[in-house]
């Protein structure tokens, strides 16, 4: 069922989080339909995209195994048979794939965290319940990726890689490339220990700007933020660069979380050329 609202104004933590200098992304007026979508991608002609909600994502899975039907009312919203909604296994790496009208029906079981395709009527998408979902799209090249983004892959840097893979094949141009962060855990909600921060102080010269220390050897980590910054290092602009800015932990009523609830369901995060 369709319902129709606009998102209230952040209150509590994600009023804190969003004034604050760790986590101070561009927050916006966004409407919810059965999915979020942010108004700098509506505007790229040609580009369809959706953050699916806990209204229409998929709930927890008995056995973990995916199919094709998981996103049939995505499909539907897309315009797109069920085949054409295409995923990857996701396994908190750093491969890309390059999604094409010769291989799209099998990548489904393909371990990967990240797709990129220039071919027009396949929307790709990775799903998330706390971990950042980017989307990108070059209008110029009208090229497009979807990125999974937990801690594993933000400090093997995905998202640059991503971008450079879309430089390299497609011949995009970073400078004129637009990026969505979808919604993701916040830093007040996600709370890591040395395991996690060694591989951040290794990985970013900037890692004292994404982590906040909480004593005992406890930081509360901004992996949107992170990924933010790796997106400007990798030559985006920041005015470019556009964020939900709501923390799937603090808000349960909207989006699952893996941190907050445990075993849980899905969102979807995909974009489509359209054909």
């Amino acid at each position: 069922m369709h319902f129709k609202s606009v998102l209230p104004a952040p209150t509590g933590r994600d009023k804190l989080r969003q004034e604050s200098r760790v986590f101070s992304l561009i927050s916006m007026n966004v409407e919810v339909k059965n999915y979020i979508t942010i108004p700098a991608l509506e505007k790229i002609d040609g580009i369809k995209h959706v953050f699916t909600t806990r209204q229409n994502g998929l709930g927890a899975r008995n056995i973990g195994i995916k199919s094709p039907s998981d996103w049939d009312s995505v499909a539907a919203e897309f315009g797109v048979s069920a085949d054409r909604v295409v995923t990857v296994n996701q396994v908190h790496g750093d491969t890309i794939i390059t999604v094409d009208s010769g291989n799209f029906r099998n990548t489904r079981l393909v371990e990967a965290d990240a797709l990129i395709t220039k071919a027009a009527g396949l929307a790709i998408g990775i799903d998330t319940a706390d971990c950042v979902p980017i989307l990108l799209v070059d209008p110029a090249a009208l090229a497009v990726a979807a990125v999974h983004a937990g801690w594993r892959s933000t400090v093997k840097k995905i998202v640059r890689k991503t971008v450079g893979m879309m430089h390299d094949e497609f011949g995009s141009d970073p400078a004129g490339m637009i990026a969505a962060i979808g919604p993701a855990i916040g830093p007040e909600c996600y709370e890591v220990d040395e395991p996690v921060m060694g591989p951040v102080r290794e990985a970013f010269p900037f890692w004292s700007e994404v982590a906040t220390p909480r004593g005992s050897g406890k930081w509360g980590l901004d992996l949107a933020w992170a990924n933010k910054l790796e997106l400007m290092q990798s030559g985006l602009l920041e005015r470019n660069i556009h964020s939900l800015g709501m923390c799937t932990s603090c808000r349960r009523d909207l989006f699952y979380s893996f941190r907050a609830e445990g075993r849980t369901g899905r969102m979807l995060s995909a974009i489509m050329i359209r054909p």
